[in-house]
């Protein structure tokens, strides 16, 4: 059985994708709103009080809260209802530091994996997600299930390495969005209707993943991971299109090939 704790729009929907797919899954959570929804909609067991959980039945536990305090309540929660080895995928998206320290003081015999995701709630729910990958070397029963939950796993070396890949490509994706949203306004401002450079966007060179799901995409969570990431680093790139843009774009290529002749 796989305990999901946090049925939000990433949880819940992976519970209910590997309740899909024909595993057994228990779902948890405070909101009993949320319990009764995802319960009737997955035909799985759910519950706001851990005592209930078979835990000698339990294969995973998927940690899908929104807060490092919480994550780290989930891990005292889970020593004080069993003693038991348990692997945990830890779902949240982490400031790398918070990772590289609450990851690491788990019980001895837990299996603690590093997991944040990307794709949203419609990749979760589908399969679809990229998960971004450090902790132990996975088992077979590991890999299928990351294989279940995902379309693409990326690992990385260390505790807190997934945490900066989320954080950078999320903060790309916030660049992005923020560009999109501005040359719109621009467009009005141009005596241009926004809607029509939104359908001109959509089909030539200035598409992105952002701009095709402008109206839809959560962006409170980007800017969340936009603080996180400059909380890391301690200030943001600042994006204009001065003198120095060619310059960092033959930086950029450079880098690519560089790393790709080294692989």
């Amino acid at each position: 059985m796989h305990l999901v704790i946090g049925l939000g729009p990433i949880g819940g929907s992976v519970g209910a994708h590997l309740a899909e797919l024909g595993r057994k899954v228990y779902g948890y959570d405070f909101n009993q709103e949320r319990l009764c929804e995802w319960s009737q909609e997955t035909g799985s067991p759910a519950g706001s009080d851990l005592a209930d959980v078979d835990w000698k039945s339990v294969d995973s536990v998927h940690v899908a809260v929104r807060l490092a305090d919480q994550v780290s309540s989930v891990f005292e929660a889970l020593t004080a209802h069993t003693a038991q080895p348990l692997t945990v995928f830890v779902h949240t998206t982490l400031a790398p530091a918070d990772a590289r320290k609450i990851l690491p003081s788990a019980p001895d015999g837990w299996r603690v994996f590093e997991a944040p995701v990307s794709g949203g709630p419609q990749g979760a729910r589908h399969g679809t997600m990229t998960v971004f990958l450090a902790g132990p070397a996975p088992t077979d029963a590991e890999n299928a299930l990351l294989e279940d939950i995902s379309g693409r796993v990326f690992r990385t070396e260390s505790y807190g390495q997934p945490a900066i890949v989320k954080l950078l490509n999320n903060t790309l994706a916030t660049y992005n969005l923020a560009a999109a949203a501005r040359m719109l306004a621009v467009a009005e401002q141009s005596g241009v209707a926004a809607r029509d450079l939104f359908d001109v966007i959509g089909v030539s060179t200035g598409q992105s993943w952002m701009s095709d799901n402008l109206a839809d995409v959560q962006y409170d969570l980007l800017l969340k991971d936009v603080e996180l990431l400059r909380g890391e680093i301690g200030s943001l790139p600042a994006v204009d299109l001065g003198d120095e843009v060619e310059a960092n774009i033959l930086r950029a290529r450079e880098l690519l090939t560089s790393g790709s002749e080294n692989r």
